[in-house]
């Protein structure tokens, strides 16, 4: 724990030097240019996008459609859980069928077929979101269920314990560190998505002023989008990592 707080601080620490520099070359030795903007370019077009293009409701909406479709596709696997994963559950098969199917078929061609099916409706990216989601983790259950000991299983059994118990006391518990450890993949493979589906769709949303930034080629508002996204993407996984280190900080050999 002390070793990762350290070089969580480094990694800090290198960010404001990055910022530092940049301000310096910038703002006061580099002319205007077209690889990044001056500083004080940036900061009045900060302060316009919040005048001009409702900043604070296009990020709430791309950050409340992500982490509340992700977390009610996380509360439902939780909650079903010894009907959808249990070897005999016909749901189990299902769910690992779709997860074979997404990893031959492009993820955002499920997106596109939403945008075509819902054009005008701001909850279709918030179905994308559950659907992939959910997908994920259960596809990643159903995965980490497969490398849980057996023979501890076969014991347990052997002492007249039924399925269910098997498998809410040992299989789930066994294989919860897994899944908390996977939310870091699914978390930076929600926010590619989600950025392409709103740059497509055109609601509401980051993604849509991405696309104006570009379509205007406005660098200063295009490096304003990068940072605003960096910020939120790193301070969503200091979120996860906490709660993982805190609550699922058990492992299973």
């Amino acid at each position: 724990m002390t070793t990762s707080y350290h070089s969580e601080r480094k990694h800090y620490y290198f960010i404001i030097c990055l910022l530092i520099l940049w301000i310096i070359l910038f703002e006061f030795i580099l002319p205007p240019n077209q690889i990044l903007p001056r500083p004080s370019i940036t900061l009045l077009s900060f302060i316009n996008l919040f005048r001009d293009y409702q900043f604070i409701i296009n990020i709430l909406s791309t950050v409340s459609a992500l982490y509340f479709s992700a977390i009610a596709a996380g509360i439902v696997i939780w909650i079903f859980r010894k009907y959808i994963l249990t070897d005999k559950s016909i749901f189990k098969f299902l769910g690992i069928s779709l997860g074979r199917i997404n990893r031959l078929v492009p993820v955002i061609l499920i997106g596109l077929f939403l945008i075509i099916w819902f054009p005008v409706s701001e909850y279709s990216k918030y179905a994308f979101m559950f659907l992939i989601s959910f997908s994920f983790l259960f596809n990643k259950a159903a995965i980490e269920l497969k490398k849980v000991n057996i023979e501890t299983i076969q014991s347990i059994n052997s002492l007249g314990a039924d399925e269910i118990f098997i498998f809410e006391k040992i299989s789930w518990k066994a294989i919860e560190p897994a899944l908390a450890a996977s939310l870091t993949e699914l978390h930076y493979y929600l926010w590619s998505l989600l950025i392409v589906f709103e740059y497509i769709n055109g609601g509401t949303g980051l993604g849509k002023l991405l696309r104006t930034a570009i379509q205007f080629k406005d660098l200063a508002d295009l490096f304003v989008y990068g940072i605003t996204l960096w910020i939120l993407i790193l301070f969503g996984m200091s979120i996860i990592n906490y709660f993982k280190n805190k609550i699922f900080f058990w492992s299973v050999n």
